[in-house]
């Protein structure tokens, strides 16, 4: 387990924070008032999903939650969901549907413990080998939305925004007006690269601008530290120079793998997992119709590789 911490951000909203960048180590949030409760993705774990609602139930005296919005579909956001029997699950159309292509916390294990000598097996070991991941039923969505779809939590209004596809095949964000805060989910990273999922980078770059659009002041990522406005335009420019270098090498017919390495020696500057560099540059290959979008596995054995 590593540091985490549920910091207030306002007198009804509450990020829980990971002192991480690490694959896996996730950031989620609540917002409660008068009793009630609103939830923004579990944890990777059961053990790391019972930690965290114990810190809530002590920060909102006792709140009880209603509705967990999931961000997508990455088990680091949801497998702890069977912790929250009987609760509303709301994500989009687009997530909900993306779940029967998610890889399975049993599949996961075997992938990471198989001590196979193979790229993809050893990069898998290094990253989750450590998470144990027994005990856990994948339980989905009870209700999908599409495009906006405002609730209350208690005495205050949220509104949960479907971003389409990005980081994955459907994010969503949680934005809380009355306080100017956002919860990005995926589409947003701090102190780490961008994992690019859904083969679209522009889809990406499209998911910042509409959390920008917001006017909010904080943006609380799915991975690593709050960010600021400023930090999120910092993010979205990083992103859209990574899209312009790697389109340039698309329609230059350079092959992907040596594109992502000519990316990866120009970005990685000193944010964590440069290799998911290879996914911002397959995402921007999609897009410039250089190629199919990629299996997970083929994008994983690309970041391996490139590691």
């Amino acid at each position: 387990m590593m540091n985490a911490a549920l910091r207030s951000l306002s007198a009804t909203a509450w990020a829980w924070v990971q002192d991480s960048t690490n694959w896996g180590v996730s950031n989620a949030g609540v917002v409660s008032s008068q009793g009630v409760a609103l939830l923004f993705d579990t944890q990777f774990t059961l053990d790391a999903t019972r930690t965290m609602l114990r810190e809530i139930d002590r920060a909102t005296s006792g709140s009880r939650i209603e509705t967990v919005v999931v961000s997508h579909q990455n088990g680091d956001h949801t497998w702890g969901n069977q912790l929250l029997p009987g609760r509303e699950i709301i994500t989009s159309a687009a997530s909900a549907e993306h779940l029967c292509h998610e890889i399975t916390p049993e599949q996961l294990t075997r992938l990471s413990r198989a001590r196979g000598t193979d790229s993809t097996s050893r990069y898998a070991a290094r990253h989750f080998g450590d998470f144990d991941f027994s005990g856990i039923t994948v339980i989905g969505p009870t209700r999908t939305f599409t495009g906006r779809e405002e609730r209350r939590v208690g005495d205050v209004t949220v509104e949960l925004i479907d971003l389409g596809p990005g980081h994955s095949a459907g994010d969503v964000a949680l934005w809380v007006p009355g306080e100017g805060i956002v919860f990005a989910g995926d589409a947003l990273f701090q102190g780490g690269h961008m994992i690019v999922w859904s083969g679209s980078l522009a889809a990406c770059v499209q998911s910042v601008d509409t959390l920008l659009a917001t006017g909010a002041e904080v943006f609380v990522p799915g991975h690593g530290a709050l960010m600021e406005r400023a930090d999120v335009i910092d993010f979205r420019d990083g992103l859209t120079q990574v899209q312009e270098a790697a389109t340039a090498h698309a329609k230059g017919g350079l092959p992907l793998d040596e594109a992502a390495a000519r990316v990866h020696a120009e970005f990685a500057g000193g944010l964590a997992h440069p290799e998911r560099l290879f996914t911002a540059t397959a995402g921007a290959y999609a897009d410039a119709g250089a190629l199919e979008s990629l299996e997970v596995l083929e994008l994983v054995k690309g970041m391996a590789d490139l590691a």
